[in-house]
This record gives C-alpha cells, sequence and structure tokens, in this order.
C-alpha cells in the first residue's frame, strides 16, 4: 500500500491537538477544583459594622435655626456679656458669644476666652478627692484628721465635706477677722485658721446640709497634704493635661492673662472692672478658668466615666446609697424639673456668674457663662434650657412624622 504522507501528518497533528486539549483541561479541572476548595474552605471573618452616629446638627437644623434667633433675641433682652453652649448626645449643637469682652471699651466678645467659674470648679475638687479614694491614698469616710493630725474637729468626715455636711464656719469671715497679711491665706493656712480661731461647730457634723465653701477649701488642703502635690499641679497633672484642656487654668498669670476674662461690676449708668478677690489665694471651692468648650469636654468624659469610675460618678452625682440628701451629690448640686432629675452647679465670684446643667434624661447638658455680675443671668439661662428641650422635642416629632410618610410612600 502507497504510503500517504499527507494523511499521515493530518491524522498526527489531529492526535497531538487531541492529547493537548485533553491534559489542559485536565490540569484547568483539576487545580481550579483545588483552588477553590481552598478559597471556599478558607475562613472568612466578617468585617464589623458599626452603628452610625446620628449628625444631629445637620438632623435638627431647622430647629437650630430658630434656635438660634430666640437666644439672640433673649441674649440681647437680658444684656448678656458672656457665652452660650448646647450639647446633644454628646454632640455640640449650638455656641455662640455674645456682648462685649471689654464692655466699658465695647470690644466684642471673643471666643475660646476663659471665665472665673467661681464654685463651678467645686467639681474638680470633688473629682480630685474621688480620684484619690480611687488610688486608696484616702478613705472618704475617715475623719479628716487622719490626713490632717491637727484639725480640731476629729468627728467632720472627708464625705461630710463633699457633701456640705460638716458645720464649717465660713473662713471668709475668719480670714477678714484675723488674718493679717497683705497675702490671703492659701488651703493650708485655712485649715490652721480654722483650729486656731474656730471654737466650735455651727451644728455636729453629719446632721444637715449647710453649703459651705470653707469644706471644699479644706478639701483643697487635704490633695496637697495627701499628694504631696499643690492643687493647681494635681489637677493640671491628673486633669487637665491628660484631657488637653488648653483652655483652662487653676491660676491667672502672666502668661494666660490674655485668654482670662476681667470681670466687671455694674456702676451707676455703666460698668467697672472689678480687681481680684482677697480670698482667691484659696481655691478648690473657686478658682478654676475654664472657656465654655472646656468645661463642656471636661464633664462630657466625667460624665462618660473616661476620668473615674462609675462608682465615682454616682457619688458625684447623688446616685449612690449613702447619699443621706438630695440636694448635693459630690460637686453639683440636684434637683428635679418635674420628674426628670437635673445635675448642675452654678457660680458667682468677682463679677462672673456661670451656670452647668446636666438633664440626663435627654442627655442634654447647658453652660452658660457671663463676666459683667448680671443679675438676670438666672432668667437667661432657664429660657436657654427651656429652649433646648423644646428643640430637641420638635425636632423629634418632625422626624417621626417624617419617617411615617416614608412608610406610606413604600
Amino acid at each position: 500500500m502507497k504510503f500517504n504522507s499527507k494523511f499521515f501528518f493530518r491524522l498526527l497533528l489531529f492526535a497531538s491537538l487531541t492529547v493537548l486539549i485533553s491534559y489542559t483541561m485536565f490540569q484547568n479541572f483539576a487545580f481550579s477544583n483545588f483552588e477553590t476548595k481552598s478559597f471556599e474552605s478558607s475562613e472568612v471573618i466578617p468585617s464589623k459594622i458599626e452603628a452610625s452616629v446620628p449628625d444631629y446638627d445637620s438632623l435638627f437644623s431647622e430647629e437650630l435655626n430658630l434656635l438660634q434667633e430666640q437666644i439672640q433675641n433673649k441674649a440681647k433682652r437680658y444684656g448678656i456679656n458672656g457665652s452660650v453652649l448646647i450639647a446633644y448626645k454628646d454632640q455640640i449643637l449650638y455656641q455662640e458669644d455674645f456682648g462685649y469682652q471689654n464692655p466699658i471699651t465695647k470690644s466684642p466678645m471673643q471666643p475660646g476666652l476663659s471665665y472665673q467659674l467661681a464654685s463651678v470648679s467645686k467639681q474638680f475638687t470633688a473629682a480630685a478627692i474621688l480620684k484619690l479614694h480611687e488610688n486608696k491614698a484616702l478613705d472618704i469616710d475617715d475623719p479628716v484628721a487622719n490626713y490632717l493630725p491637727d484639725f480640731k474637729f476629729k468627728n467632720v468626715s472627708i464625705r461630710d465635706l463633699l457633701k456640705h455636711r460638716s458645720g464649717l464656719w465660713n473662713y471668709m469671715y475668719l480670714t477678714e477677722q484675723y488674718w493679717d497679711d497683705e497675702i490671703a491665706p492659701n488651703n493650708l493656712e485655712v485649715v490652721d485658721l480654722i483650729n486656731t480661731h474656730a471654737p466650735r461647730l455651727n451644728f455636729p457634723s453629719g446632721r444637715y446640709f449647710s453649703y459651705s465653701n470653707t469644706g471644699y477649701v479644706v478639701l483643697g488642703a487635704l490633695v496637697e497634704q495627701v499628694s504631696e502635690r499643690s492643687l493647681g499641679d494635681y489637677l493640671k497633672e491628673e486633669f487637665l493635661q491628660p484631657l488637653c484642656l488648653d483652655e483652662t487654668f487653676v491660676e491667672k498669670n502672666e502668661l494666660n492673662k490674655i485668654n482670662i476674662l476681667d470681670g466687671y461690676q455694674p456702676y451707676r449708668r455703666s460698668l467697672i472692672k472689678l480687681p481680684p478677690g482677697f480670698h482667691n489665694n484659696a481655691i478648690g471651692d473657686k478658682g478654676i478658668y475654664a472657656s465654655p468648650k472646656d468645661l463642656y469636654v471636661w464633664f462630657r468624659d466625667l460624665k462618660n466615666g473616661k476620668i473615674l469610675t462609675q462608682e465615682s460618678i454616682d457619688m458625684m452625682f447623688g446616685r449612690d446609697e449613702k447619699g443621706k440628701n438630695q440636694r448635693y451629690g459630690m460637686g453639683f448640686r440636684l434637683d428635679t424639673d418635674g420628674q426628670d432629675p437635673v445635675i448642675f452647679h452654678n457660680g458667682l465670684w468677682d463679677g462672673f456668674r456661670n451656670g452647668l446643667e446636666y438633664h440626663p434624661k435627654q442627655d442634654l447638658v447647658v453652660i452658660v457663662m457671663t463676666h459683667t455680675q448680671n443679675k438676670r443671668k438666672r432668667y437667661f439661662q432657664n429660657q436657654v434650657v427651656r429652649l433646648s428641650k423644646a428643640l430637641l422635642t420638635s425636632a423629634e416629632k418632625r422626624l417621626e412624622l417624617q419617617e411615617e410618610e416614608s412608610e406610606l410612600i413604600l
């Protein structure tokens, strides 16, 4: 038979292609199955879906525009020289400055300036004591004399000082009567005055509530004695620096005086600048300077448990079982608005009138600060709180209606 080379080469080519295709299909099938199995058998960790936090500034924009107009009108009506800050669920909704930084020269108020907090300072002192209590450097149920050995009233406990139940005399009366130096006494020197010149307590310690600046000056002395640091240094190192509160100061000096507002007093038809009060050398009952935003950041982190333990916060807010009265926690006054609790403190000193209110049911914080001894600040603050609550109610109703309309359309 004649050899057909053309046919042979065609057959060989066909066979080669058949083998090549079969091998490729087998390889693809084998390796694709292996890789697929390996991929499918590997553990896939689902990404954690974080709950989105609403932007209340945007959600409440309609109501905030009205609120801004309302507060501006109230501030003008009450002659406010100061600042307002409103926060809801840890978001600042509103912050504005009003009037004059210097009401004599009519220079306008600037943002970021610090106010003498007056008695609003007491929360810092209480927090310092409770921090030492947490660190077991002291026990708030111990007598003060355990840590200030020469303290003459042996039955007064640290808790009594925190709760304004000590019965101590007003140290300012003792200073004015018995202190001869041009420089006022500091905290430890006030304790010496008490030991030397206070003949007795006003009432048995622990029996009554009687608001006492003296108690918080003695608490400041306790911080200094136990920590071996000045109260100012302790507050700066433990609280102010870690929280980056750059607009909060424990004393007024040459370095920060341009950041701190002066206090003014109405006089005839104008105002006069007030010199620093004689008793300013003792702090703890007063003496902290802060901007509205710094004060808010401090309080926000305090209530959220970032500064002290929950047990300490409960004591400050009057929620602890040993809180014998419902008028004062530790560093904070207590009240109710209807059935809702209110945690707050106001302050008055050297022309400054300030207030911080916390309404926990709404998680609403309102701060009002002034520096011209304006007695109408109280009414203005009440109006700001009322308007803030009305804003929340109105915004919630509007959002509910929008949600219902959306569901009906779907």
